[in-house]
Formats: C-alpha cells, structure tokens, sequence
C-alpha cells in the first residue's frame, strides 16, 4: 500500500515538472519571435581616417625668410654741362722793318730725338729673279705654245693637264715621259707632241752646255 502511494507522488511530480518545463521552453520561443534584437552602428575605419590626424600633428614647414633688395641709384647726368671758353688766339704783328723778321714756332707735342746717319733707312736693291727658275717659265711657255688640242677633246668638250718631264740640251729634248695623265691618251699623245716640237729659246749663261732635266704641266682648255 505504501508502495502505491509511493509510485504516485513520484509520478504527479514528473508530470508536474514536464509541464513546468514545457512551460518555459514555449516562453523563451515566444520572447525570441516577439523581442526584436538592439541593432548596432557599425561605423567603417578607411585609410583615410587612419592617416588625418598624422596629417594634422605633422608641424607645417617655416617659410624662407624674403631677402630684401635695394634697388641700385640711377646715376645722375648732367644736362647743363659749364660752357667752354674758347680762348682767343694770339696775334703776332710782323714789323715792316726789314732787318727784323717775325718768325712763328710751333711748338712740339712731343719730343723727337734727331735723326742720326745710320738711323736713315737706305734704298732696298731689288732681288734679282732666280735664272734657272725664269728659264723653266719660258720652256713651260714654249711647249704650252706648241700644244695643238686634240679632235677628240674638241668633240668631247675635254679640260684638263698632263704633267711632263723631258731632258734638255742646248735646245735638244730627249727622255720624253708622262708623270700624271689628263685622262684622255689624245690629250697626252698632243701634249708630248708639243714638247717634242717647241722652239725652246737659247738657256742662260750659267745652263750652258749642260743636261737639265725639266717637268712642266701642258694644259687642255
């Protein structure tokens, strides 16, 4: 008998505390649905946030102090220069005495030492022109003479010189060559032609009865 009484306290009391416990869940339930939660602000941070008061504490640079410049005095010119007196010349009377004469000096600027003998320049004696060189020009004339222009440098409008040497005694030329060409053959076949045909003139005393080897440009115009 007892034990039955037992079972059902135990057993209300179960009951009870589900219920109970039913109760408070349904509760919490109903204040989640019906309570609407505290929204918080959220406020971004940006770099620029972070960098303005770095900006602001950073001291602002002194200016250089201006340097004061006085301006330069413009000269002062004097436009009422004083006037120029002119002075008078002076006036020698000459005396119509004859045994007095007036004579008027001139006086020196500057003194001058008198001339002595050997301080005068003596008269320059021309030089005498090089016998063997004035020769060369008269044979170098006298081929330039005998030079016939070709046809072929007529037809061709041709210009130019061919330089010669050749020996020559006592107006008789041998060992003719062509030290530089003109270009054209028919210019220098007519340029040694030319030396071989000039009349040379008489040489000077002292190339005589000797062998003078000579080079001389026959030209083509």
């Amino acid at each position: 008998m007892a034990l039955t009484l037992n079972r059902r306290h135990w057993q209300s009391f179960a009951v009870a505390f589900g219920l109970e416990s039913l109760l408070i869940v349904g509760t919490l339930l109903w204040a989640g649905q019906h309570i609407t939660p505290i929204e918080r602000e959220v406020i971004p941070l940006t770099l620029e946030m972070a960098v303005a008061p770095l900006l602001e504490k950073k001291p602002a640079l002194a200016e250089p102090p201006k340097l004061k410049t006085t301006p330069t005095p413009k000269p002062q010119v004097n436009t009422n220069p004083p006037p120029v007196s002119a002075a008078a010349p002076k006036v020698q009377t000459v005396s119509n005495d004859a045994s007095v004469q007036a004579v008027t000096k001139t006086e020196p600027t500057a003194t001058t030492a008198p001339s002595t003998p050997a301080a005068a320049a003596s008269p320059a004696t021309p030089a005498l022109p090089d016998p063997a060189l004035a020769y060369n020009v008269k044979l170098a004339a006298a081929v330039q003479a005998a030079f016939e222009v070709p046809g072929t440098a007529k037809a061709l409008s041709f210009k130019g010189r061919a330089r010669m040497e050749f020996s020559l005694h006592d107006g008789k030329v041998s060992a003719i060559r062509v030290l530089q060409t003109s270009g054209l053959s028919a210019v220098d076949r007519a340029a040694t032609k030319a030396v071989e045909t000039a009349s040379y003139p008489l040489p000077p005393a002292g190339l005589q009865n000797k062998d003078g080897v000579y080079q001389i440009w026959v030209a083509c115009y």
